[in-house]
C-alpha cells in the first residue's frame, strides 16, 4: 500500500522523505524540526514539499517514538496528498535497512472492509503466483512471492506486491496457504487498495479449472440472523 525511505542529511537535523504507493509517487520531502514545539503532542518535526513556484508548503507532521514491544526507535508520519487525502504511515528500521536509514511502511493492524472482489492468480516456474486483483474502483497486478525465512505456523506464506507509477515495488499484503473442509488447497488474501482501505479474499481452484490456476473471490458471507 505505501512504501519509501527517510534518511538524514549529512551535517544537518533535516530528514529527506520519499513515498511511493499505487497512487502517486512522491519524492525529495523536505523534513524539518518543528522549532515551536510547545507540547509533547506536537509534532518533532514539519514535512514540506515545493510548489511550482519553489515556495515551500507544509504538507505533513513527524513525530519521534519508541516501540512498545521492541523498544526500537522509529517515526510516526502523517502526509497529505494532491488530492487532500491525509496518509499515516511509521519509519522503521530492520535488518536490510542501510545505517542511518529508516524504511517507510504502513501502519499495522486496523479494520477490513468487505467488498466484491475478483481477479485470478496463475502459478508461475519458481513457485510464485501472478495476476488480477480488482473491483468496483480498481484494478491492480499483483505478485505473491513466496517467504523463505518463514518461522512461525502463523507468519504468511507469501507477501503481495505491486509496483508504483514510478516503478518502486510495494508490499500491500501477505497469503496463507489453507485447505477447504473439502480437501481443496486455496490461499487466504489480506491486503491494501490503492485507496489505504483493508480487505481480505481467497483465492480458490474452481471446478475444470486448469492446474495452478485460482480464482480470487470474497469471503463467504455469514448468515442474516431472524428478526426478534
Amino acid at each position: 500500500m505505501i512504501t519509501g525511505t527517510l534518511k538524514p542529511i549529512a551535517k544537518s537535523p533535516n530528514f529527506k522523505l520519499s513515498i511511493a504507493t499505487l497512487l502517486f509517487d512522491i519524492a525529495d520531502l523536505r523534513v524539518i524540526p518543528n522549532a515551536y514545539k510547545n507540547a509533547d503532542n506536537h509534532p518533532d518535526y514539519h514535512i514540506e514539499a515545493r510548489t511550482p513556484r519553489g515556495n515551500a508548503l507544509r504538507v505533513g507532521s513527524m513525530w519521534k517514538a519508541v516501540g512498545v514491544n521492541s523498544g526500537n526507535d522509529y517515526y510516526a508520519i502523517t502526509v497529505t496528498d494532491r488530492n487532500g487525502k491525509t496518509w499515516r504511515m511509521n519509519a522503521v528500521r530492520n535488518d536490510t535497512t542501510p545505517k542511518g536509514e529508516f524504511t517507510v511502511v504502513p501502519l499495522a493492524g486496523g479494520e477490513t472492509t468487505p467488498i466484491m472482489v475478483g481477479g485470478n492468480l496463475e502459478r508461475t516456474d519458481d513457485g510464485a503466483l501472478a495476476g488480477i486483483i480488482e473491483c468496483y474502483d480498481f484494478s491492480m497486478n499483483v505478485v505473491l512471492i513466496p517467504v523463505e525465512d518463514k518461522q512461525d505456523e502463523k507468519h504468511p506464506d507469501f507477501r503481495m506486491e505491486v509496483t508504483s507509477p514510478s516503478g518502486h515495488v510495494i508490499r500491500i499484503g501477505s497469503a496463507w496457504k489453507a485447505v477447504s473442509d473439502r480437501g481443496n488447497d486455496y490461499f487466504s488474501l489480506s491486503f491494501y487498495a490503492p485507496t489505504g482501505s483493508q480487505h481480505r479474499a481467497n483465492a480458490v481452484q474452481g471446478e475444470g479449472a486448469a492446474a495452478g490456476m485460482f480464482n480470487i473471490i470474497k469471503l463467504a458471507e455469514q448468515p442474516m440472523q431472524d428478526a426478534a
